[in-house]
């Protein structure tokens, strides 16, 4: 049976805050760069819920949107699939579903400039997009941590490019003996060799484009300096889909930039849907 992919857009805006700039910019990516004929998509509210529940904001709506992708996901039964985002909230139900898939075999390569490692208590924004991967390895508000299809564990992380963490999250770093290589870090072949160290045959690979240097690449909604360069986020992705299996892919947290054309989307999107 031949394997099934499917191209998910998911633009879940609510997880940043009370602005729609990542719905804004999920839509330019939706009108300028891929055909909707080849993508599914998640059903988002468009109604801006300014509530804090469970020290959440936007708690209900996030919740509903993820349990909707997961049923997407269920049904479609994908062996591979590409994210169009969106906020980094959305990689709860695709992350988990391809560790389900795979029964663990599987390192998530987390591509970011943030830990996304938040509890909803020790969250000083409340924002949901800095949670998403501390819910993935199973904490944090239980009715989130259900829409999972499975739990990670630390060891399955390497995370690459974070420069802004909160004490919280470089305590549960540290706790947690996470696999974290920072920009001033970062060579190629260093990431690849820590990769391979991990031992599996599958890799998902997380991509925040807040992890590009905020002077080349400014169309993110929480810039750090310092980040990775373009090309070097290129040629990593082209290394990496090179090497292993990559079962997952996600492009995420881009607000708009009402350019006509930007190489790294356009290379991101066709890496994506060619898996």
């Amino acid at each position: 049976m031949k394997a099934k992919h499917i191209n998910l857009f998911f633009p879940q805006w609510q997880g940043a805050g009370r602005t729609e700039e990542l719905l804004d910019g999920a839509r330019e990516i939706r009108d300028q760069y891929i055909n909707m004929q080849d993508y599914i998509a998640v059903p988002v509210s468009e109604e801006e819920n300014t509530e804090i529940e469970n020290d959440i904001l936007g708690y209900r709506d996030i919740l509903l949107q993820l349990k909707q992708a997961k049923a997407i996901i269920a049904t479609g039964k994908p062996s591979s699939i590409f994210t169009v985002g969106g906020g980094c909230d959305v990689e709860i139900v695709t992350v988990s579903y391809l560790n389900d898939l795979f029964d663990g075999d599987l390192t998530v390569v987390w591509i970011d400039a943030h830990g996304d490692l938040n509890t909803p208590e020790s969250s000083p924004s409340k924002c949901f997009h800095g949670m998403p991967l501390r819910t993935l390895l199973g904490d944090g508000n239980r009715q989130m941590v259900d829409t999972a299809f499975s739990k990670l564990s630390p060891s399955q992380l390497v995370m690459i490019g974070q420069r802004d963490l909160d004490v919280p999250e470089q305590n549960y770093i540290e706790q947690s003996n996470i696999t974290v290589i920072g920009p001033d870090e970062f060579s190629l072949e260093g990431v690849i060799s820590t990769i391979e160290s991990k031992g599996s045959n599958n890799i998902y690979i997380h991509i925040d484009l807040d992890v590009l240097d905020c002077d080349e690449f400014p169309y993110v909604m929480v810039p750090a300096p310092g980040g990775l360069k373009t090309e070097q986020l290129s040629e990593l992705l082209a290394q990496l889909t090179r090497r292993f299996h990559v079962v997952g892919l996600s492009l995420l947290e881009y607000t708009s930039s009402e350019k006509k054309e930007i190489k790294i989307l356009s290379d991101i999107i066709k890496m994506g849907e060619g898996l």
